[in-house]
């Protein structure tokens, strides 16, 4: 392999690091599990340790430099993919100490059946999906009082009851019970289900016509 094929080879290998080192604080700043910051970090080092293993020895250089490539390119953007597409599973939900409810201005004390939103830059937390869809049905009048950030309206995810999995919208169905409402993966037969879809949607609405 010849001085251009190996410079290319080393290049797109810091190319690679770099896009590692972005992908690790991308993870951290947007809130996901540390443990998911923390193996891309981990790649990240692996891939240095390896290339620097490759200078030391030289007749080995470019199988070592192929195989890192090889492998940093399948760990970091495997992890990525995972990541991003199952953010119910990777996404740290944990809210702040001083977190209050939006609805009902509570201190966030018990994560049994919390719900998030995010607004702009701004995550709310809700203590209870009731209040979540309390706050969806009247965007009017917390809008009308200045309590709804400004921005799109972004990331809502609900724990279900039944599983105590935390889902999108789109794989939750909201039923009321005893006056209450109640988020759940798979709802009692026989029961009338809230259509959250429509819903978030006049909300989304509400919340960018107030923008403008």
């Amino acid at each position: 392999m010849g001085g251009l094929e190996g410079m290319l080879l080393v290049v797109t290998s810091r190319i690679v690091e770099f896009i590692g080192i972005i992908a690790t604080f991308y993870l951290f700043f947007k809130g996901y599990k540390a443990r998911y910051v923390y193996i891309v970090g981990g790649i990240v080092l692996l891939s240095i340790t390896l290339s620097l293993s490759g200078v030391f020895l030289r007749d080995y250089f470019f199988q070592i430099a192929i195989g890192d490539l090889i492998i940093t390119c399948l760990l970091i953007f495997g992890v990525l993919l995972y990541v991003v597409s199952n953010p119910e599973k990777t996404k740290d939900f944990t809210p702040p100490e001083d977190a209050r409810c939006p609805l009902c201005n509570a201190l966030i004390v018990k994560e049994d059946n919390l719900c998030t939103m995010k607004i702009g830059n701004y995550t709310l937390y809700f203590d209870s999906c009731d209040h979540l869809i309390k706050f969806l049905k009247e965007v009017e009048f917390f809008l009308s009082n200045g309590r709804v950030p400004r921005g799109r309206v972004s990331e809502v995810f609900l724990k279900a009851k039944d599983t105590g999995s935390w889902r999108k919208p789109s794989r939750i169905q909201v039923v009321e019970e005893n006056g209450t409402y109640v988020a759940y993966e798979n709802p009692p037969e026989d029961v009338k289900v809230l259509d959250l879809k429509d819903l978030l949607a006049d909300f989304k609405n509400k919340v960018s016509r107030n923008r403008s």
